[in-house]
């Protein structure tokens, strides 16, 4: 009985070693990579061969394999579609208001002009009375911004060390105001040779026309010397990469184009080249995974190329989900004569994948790809980086790959794999017999019926080592039951 079940556990552990015995010959492609210095991580934007060449759409016959042909654990680091671009202070004109009374502003009637000389700001006061020259606030002339701003920088003139609060108020019409920001400190401090300034109002990102400052706890004289409204951050798409495919007629269905990316592109945009110019047509758009599935709806709209002014003008580019499917269709309304003579061309944008690698062993590194019987063996980005944080840079250096883009690694080595499996194969299958026959002599050993299929995949140096610690264990525990 004991036999019996150590027999059926034994095909399991011999896969088991077989599965963690991958090399690079196992792969279809491969590139060498490059890497500066003994650093822990690296990390590297996944050429467009990689793409081409994998067999899987979530990259999962992807491997890292360092000098010696062992594995190497990896991530991918997930991909930004947007990134924040930051926008530049803009230089705002303003006006004085002068007064007796803070109060007065609610008195005071404002008109602004604008000529080709120049803004002019018109002050009225309606109790009648003729305003002093006591400063009550200054009008900031917001017209011109094209983006909400987030705050303002103020800067100061004064020849007195200052500690002051200011407010900021926004209008559209000049007549109604509302408070953006009440008592924000605003100093500037000098002791013992150190200084402590605050310039910068914050408040809530908004596009008024208008703004006004007053301040209070100002030393006397003190007055405004230049102001700079802040915009706020604005988010960009990531500039994508274009694979384009030709496109080519479905026989017997008019309006029909098929296309063929030959590979696994994660495409997330789509546009279109289409061959005359001056078209309009309604399209749907499919794709699918092989040529045999069904195919599956993606978009739908209107595509376009129009020449106007000497220009050319095309719809914009269509916003899909992630779709890293092989084959594409797409089907034109015939409405108007369709697209007209020739084949559209098919561009998919996408955003590479970064892969980041524990550098363990010795350089050169291996990047290799295109192997059906590979399984997804990528780790959680927060597994393999301790302390990932999506948002902080990640701590590995960047490497490259070399010139040549990707080199077949499994059809040279072949015949050769070839003859060292059925070398191994005999070798295994002697080494284990001679084991077991001491123990039980003419006993058969069912797994070894197994070994065939594991010396077909090419896995003979997983299958030599088990062989050889199997063999002792077969042999020992033969020893103790006979």
């Amino acid at each position: 009985m004991r036999v019996a079940i150590l027999a059926a556990y034994l095909p399991g552990l011999l896969a088991a070693s077989a599965f963690c015995a991958e090399d690079p010959s196992s792969f279809a492609y491969g590139i060498t990579i490059r890497t500066d210095g003994g650093e822990a991580l690296y990390r590297l934007e996944l050429p467009r061969a990689v793409y081409r060449g994998a067999v899987r759409r979530d990259l999962g016959d992807l491997r890292v394999f360092n000098r010696a042909g062992e594995v190497v654990p990896h991530a991918f680091r997930p991909r930004a579609t947007t990134e924040v671009q930051k926008r530049e202070q803009v230089t705002l004109p303003f006006f004085p208001l002068y007064g007796e009374d803070a109060k007065q502003l609610d008195g005071l009637s404002l008109r602004v002009e604008r000529r080709p000389s120049g803004t002019i700001i018109k002050l009225d006061e309606r109790s009648g009375k003729q305003p002093s020259k006591k400063l009550l606030a200054y009008l900031v002339d917001a017209t011109a911004l094209r983006d909400p701003v987030r705050a303002l920088e103020l800067e100061v003139k004064s020849s007195a060390a200052y500690s002051a609060n200011v407010s900021v108020e926004a209008s559209d019409d000049l007549s109604s105001w509302r408070t953006v920001a009440a008592q924000a400190p605003l100093l500037s401090l000098q002791h013992e040779g150190a200084k402590l300034e605050q310039g910068r109002i914050e408040f809530a990102s908004r596009k008024p026309k208008y703004l006004r400052i007053s301040w209070t706890g100002m030393p006397a004289g003190a007055e405004l010397g230049a102001l700079r409204g802040e915009p706020g951050d604005a988010r960009i798409d990531v500039a994508r990469q274009w694979e384009t495919v030709a496109g080519r007629p479905v026989a017997d269905k008019i309006g029909d184009y098929a296309f063929d990316t030959q590979g696994v592109f994660p495409a997330d945009r789509v546009r279109f080249e289409l061959p005359q110019a001056n078209t309009v047509a309604q399209i749907e758009l499919f794709s699918r995974v092989r040529s045999d599935t069904p195919w599956r709806p993606v978009s739908r709209g209107t595509a376009y190329r129009l020449r106007r002014d000497g220009a050319e003008v095309s719809n914009p580019d269509m916003a899909i989900g992630e779709n890293a499917d092989r084959y594409w269709l797409l089907k034109a309304d015939q409405k108007g004569g369709g697209l007209g003579a020739g084949e559209p061309k098919l561009l998919l944008g996408w955003i590479p994948n970064e892969i980041v690698w524990v550098a363990r062993g010795e350089p050169p590194f291996t990047l290799a790809y295109g192997s059906r019987d590979a399984k997804p063996s990528a780790y959680p980005i927060e597994s393999l980086v301790p302390g990932y944080s999506r948002d902080a840079d990640l701590d590995a250096k960047v490497a490259s790959t070399e010139p040549a883009a990707s080199v077949n690694i499994s059809r040279s080595g072949r015949a050769h794999r070839a003859r060292r499996t059925r070398r191994a194969g005999r070798t295994n299958r002697r080494q284990a017999l001679d084991a077991l026959g001491g123990a039980r002599a003419g006993r058969r050993v069912p797994w070894l019926d197994g070994m065939e299929t594991l010396e077909a995949n090419g896995q003979v140096e997983g299958i030599q080592r088990a062989a050889r610690h199997l063999a002792t264990i077969v042999t020992a525990f033969f020893g103790r039951h006979q």
